[in-house]
């Protein structure tokens, strides 16, 4: 078994003052999947959904592809005050792994959030 075949659970977010923010939780034990977008003076829209064994297996291997449980815990530009957040836990069988940032982002960021786009079937930016 993988590290990656150990995750329970992958919960993230990104957002900012401006733009709103998204909140993800993809429950890899009960395949379920929650997404919800708030702010821009919108009231908050939440969808929950299943998913199947073979969308989770998928998920999985986007995820060892792009080395996720090796990112840096933070990535931090110093230089911007104002700007987007994200926050990423990754919950395994005795442990939770954190990842965060402020206007910084590891290099394969873009293609995370197109693979949690792709299990939501919801928007992620």
């Amino acid at each position: 078994m993988t590290e990656y075949e150990k995750i329970k659970k992958i919960e993230a977010s990104v957002g900012g003052y401006f733009g709103g923010y998204y909140q993800v939780e993809v429950d890899l034990e009960n395949n379920l999947v929650s997404w919800t977008h708030g702010g821009e003076g919108e009231l908050e829209e939440t969808v929950h959904r299943n998913i199947r064994l073979a969308t989770v297996k998928k998920f999985l291997e986007q995820l060892e592809t792009l080395d996720l449980l090796n990112w840096e815990a933070e990535y931090i530009d110093m230089s911007i005050l104002d700007g987007t957040q994200w926050h990423i836990e990754i919950v395994m069988d005795s442990h939770t792994i954190a990842k965060h940032g402020s206007n910084c982002y590891p290099e394969q960021w873009g293609k995370f959030r197109q693979a949690i786009s792709e299990i939501t079937g919801k928007p992620f930016r």
